[in-house]
């Protein structure tokens, strides 16, 4: 017996919420706990009757998803940023993506035996890759070179192209009945054309407003929503199917507007982004009638090994002639290419479009969730063991990204390197980077909050960061800004000065976990740096333990601890390291008999 309406409704926000929060803490794709359920609730159980749910209201809100996804995706494509992603990225999204739906139709129609035009439908669709669930999966292995770029960016810029390549072959196969191939390359034209031109006028007007002021920054979600809204049903009022370019376009026109802050927008659509990810996973997960879960056999494997075994493969290869990548580089490349919100998303709509006229054309959406369910799990558990065979990760990272490269932080800094703790100092105090750079240290000079830095800075072999700036402000912005990046256990900060928030208004939510002690602030650190104390790293055994070492010395604050099995613990105040023999202890160590008058002077800040 199926939920009523109402029931059915909660059930799917309450299960896509536990879906995401599962994964995360399993440290599982999303994709893949929300697919799960949605079989669960679905085609397994019966649990929820979609269609008895949404009703009519279905398709339109499958539609509208649709159009907020790809305008999403619109608006992180910027023209100046594809010019300077270099050759491999054009490559990967024009010859790699063509390269990908030949192989692709080529074994869905001659190999699994779909006709032609929906087996050409399918590889459209599995051309997108989807930055929703690559992103994610890079930022956890954290690939040395420019791989993880790389990815990111073909990602990102996949999404808008690949959509408008699907809904050229979908507008191909729909107009497919019409009188010649005349009327359907014109059919074609009028939908981009027409949507292109209203998604076009759209974002200049609406570009325009932003830039004067006519907008206020509180209304820049809800008018920029309505716009996509409109924009979405003028065009396809104006021409079939037209809708899903106009937006598309608006995004990329009002990310390529000068003096147009689309900031609020961005940020918002990342919430809404979760949010539709979980509804659409659910909702067309639990869609897929039981006969074609169970039907999934020989022809969906087919399709599911093609595209990754023979269609990655042979894309790279042929996007990274002359590029002068490594092997080991092209190698992780062909390893990474899951799919994601937007291939399920658009199958589904287009399925939808279809099944009307062609009762068969539900093979789409089953042949593509399959691809999906496949790629996310081969890539999801193969990534990771694949770049650290190559060379190019580390199974536990225990470096340490130090924001701020003051005294103190280049003592602890140096002090870990010492031991092998590979450490990166980042300051925009340029004297404290280059007395880093002088002792030997890593260090790069600019803001932590740029986006630059993750352009120019490896990331590989650092596995946690430690704020220890003297501003609680650029270390609270330094823990946002990571979080995602590195696990939540894995970033610190110096305890705030104002538990309640900072005279900016930030709040303490979001911060990192607090470090060495409840008065540890950059003042007194420095204090003690300049009466005299120093950081020293002290080997214990088993004659020579916790109580010797604690007596031997004056005022000792515990920093890390090395164990002997090669990993790192940072002192926090909810976990206080443990001293135990055969670990290395590093401390800031005050000497007993140590004069103020004999103190060095202090750093200026």
């Amino acid at each position: 017996m199926s939920l009523d309406p109402l029931q059915a409704l909660a059930i799917i926000v309450l299960l896509g919420a536990v879906a995401q929060w599962l994964a995360w803490r399993v440290q599982l794709p999303a994709i893949l706990t929300l697919l799960a359920i949605g079989f669960l609730v679905g085609p397994l159980t019966g649990l929820v009757d979609i269609d008895k749910t949404f009703g009519p209201m279905l398709r339109p809100f499958v539609s509208l998803a649709v159009a907020l996804i790809l305008f999403e995706g619109g608006l992180t494509l910027h023209f100046a940023e594809l010019r300077g992603t270099g050759s491999v990225v054009r490559n990967l999204v024009t010859v790699g993506a063509g390269v990908t739906m030949v192989i692709i139709a080529a074994a869905a129609h001659w190999l699994a035996e779909v006709p032609l035009d929906l087996s050409l439908l399918i590889a459209a669709i599995l051309v997108l890759t989807g930055p929703t669930v690559i992103v994610p999966m890079v930022r956890h292995i954290r690939p040395s070179g420019p791989v993880g770029p790389i990815l990111r960016w073909e990602g990102i810029l996949i999404d808008p192209i690949g959509a408008m390549l699907a809904l050229l072959v979908f507008e191909a196969v729909s107009r497919a009945h019409e009188s010649s191939a005349g009327h359907v390359v014109l059919g074609i034209l009028m939908t981009l054309g027409l949507g292109g031109l209203i998604g076009a006028l759209a974002g200049f007007l609406l570009g325009t407003a932003i830039r004067a002021h006519l907008v206020p920054d509180r209304l820049h979600v809800p008018v920029a929503l309505a716009t996509v809204a409109a924009v979405f049903v003028a065009a396809n009022e104006t021409q079939h199917e037209a809708g899903l370019a106009g937006v598309t376009v608006l995004g990329m026109v009002l990310a390529n507007m000068r003096g147009v802050d689309v900031h609020r927008i961005a940020e918002f659509k990342e919430d809404l982004g979760t949010v539709l990810l979980a509804l659409l996973f659910v909702v067309l997960s639990a869609r897929l009638p039981l006969t074609e879960l169970t039907g999934m056999g020989a022809a969906h494997a087919i399709v599911v090994l093609t595209t990754i075994f023979l269609a990655r493969p042979i894309a790279v290869i042929c996007s990274t002639i002359g590029s002068g990548l490594s092997w080991r580089h092209r190698a992780f490349l062909m390893s990474m290419a899951p799919r994601g919100i937007v291939a399920a998303a658009v199958s589904s709509e287009f399925a939808l479009r279809l099944e009307t006229e062609r009762p068969e054309a539900s093979i789409v959406s089953s042949m593509v969730f399959a691809v999906i369910v496949g790629t996310v799990l081969f890539y999801g558990l193969a990534a990771g063991p694949i770049a650290r065979l190559l060379g190019l990760a580390e199974a536990n990272p225990r470096g340490v990204l130090f924001v701020g490269a003051d005294r103190f932080t280049r003592e602890m800094a140096r002090v870990l390197d010492q031991n092998e703790v590979p450490v990166l100092l980042v300051d925009t105090n340029l004297q404290n980077v280059q007395a880093a750079r002088s002792a030997g240290l890593r260090a790069w000079y600019g803001s932590i909050l740029s986006e630059r830095f993750f352009d120019e800075v490896d990331l590989v072999g650092l596995g946690r960061v430690l704020a220890t700036t003297g501003s609680d402000e650029i270390n609270l912005l330094a823990m946002r800004k990571f979080r995602g990046i590195f696990d939540g256990r894995a970033l610190y900060q110096l305890p705030p000065r104002t538990r309640t928030g900072s005279r900016f208004g930030l709040g303490t939510q979001g911060t990192g976990r607090w470090l060495f002690n409840p008065d540890a602030s950059a003042e007194q650190l420095a204090g003690m740096m300049a009466k005299g104390a120093t950081v020293k790293a002290t080997k214990l055994t088993d004659k020579f333990g916790a109580e010797e070492y604690m007596s031997q010395h004056g005022n000792v604050i515990p920093l890390f601890v090395l164990p002997s099995d090669g990993s790192i613990a940072v002192s926090t105040l909810d976990t206080p390291i443990q001293l135990r023999p055969e670990s290395t202890v590093v401390s800031l160590v005050t000497p007993r008999n140590r004069r103020v008058s004999d103190s060095p002077p202090a750093e200026s800040p």
